[in-house]
């Protein structure tokens, strides 16, 4: 009866082992390099950064003396950003890309869009010369890429076959035997990784 009691509660303590695990996010700021963010320098940093303002610039929120100033940043001159919130953010052929592991296989989620009925990702601004229409479907879509700097890949068992026959074909082979119920970017609470991260620490070279 006494362990009856205490299991659950051992439970919880267990849980919450794990997830003090789980790294704490880099300080908020932007980031001009993937670099600079693995060694957690933001530049400028501040309590919030947020993206777009009416100008399309990426802003950082600076506590200054009482008030809070607002500092600017090109998007093309920055790797991303990271909220106030914790969240990354990597800035990546014109589009946004919301980084949820960082590790030498990094994943990503952004918004679909659709343009003229083909998925174009999150698109912060629309191609020179285009007449077409973007629907914003807010379907969350997922990405890796090989380490924070990578190719921006769709999460699909193809592309990361492709990138991976040659250098990991054990974890190449691994993800070909997913079966219809499962997803690549299924999140397990208890470990904080992805399907897809814990196929790729768990495959044998």
């Amino acid at each position: 009866m006494r362990f009856a009691l205490l299991f659950p509660c051992l439970l919880l303590v267990l849980a919450g082992s794990v997830r003090a695990q789980l790294p704490a996010p880099p300080p908020p700021g932007a980031y001009r390099s993937a670099a600079a963010y693995r060694h957690r320098q933001p530049q400028p940093g501040g309590s919030n950064a947020f993206y777009p303002d009416k100008r399309g610039r990426l802003v950082v929120e600076v506590p200054r003396g009482g008030r809070l100033v607002k500092l600017r940043v090109a998007p093309d001159s920055a790797w991303g950003y990271v909220s106030g919130k914790g969240r990354s953010t990597r800035f990546y052929r014109g589009q946004e890309y919301e980084l949820l592991h960082a590790d030498t296989l990094c994943v990503y989620s952004s918004t679909t869009v659709l343009v003229d009925g083909a998925r174009a990702g999150a698109v912060l601004a629309p191609p020179d010369n285009y007449s077409g229409q973007a629907l914003n479907t807010n379907t969350p879509r997922y990405f890796f890429s090989r380490g924070l700097n990578g190719f921006i890949f769709p999460l699909t068992p193809r592309y990361l076959r492709e990138m991976y026959a040659a250098s990991y074909p054990g974890f190449a082979a691994a993800v070909g035997t997913l079966r219809l119920d499962q997803s690549l970017a299924d999140y397990d609470r208890k470990t904080g990784l992805y399907r897809v991260t814990t196929l790729y620490r768990g495959a044998g070279r």
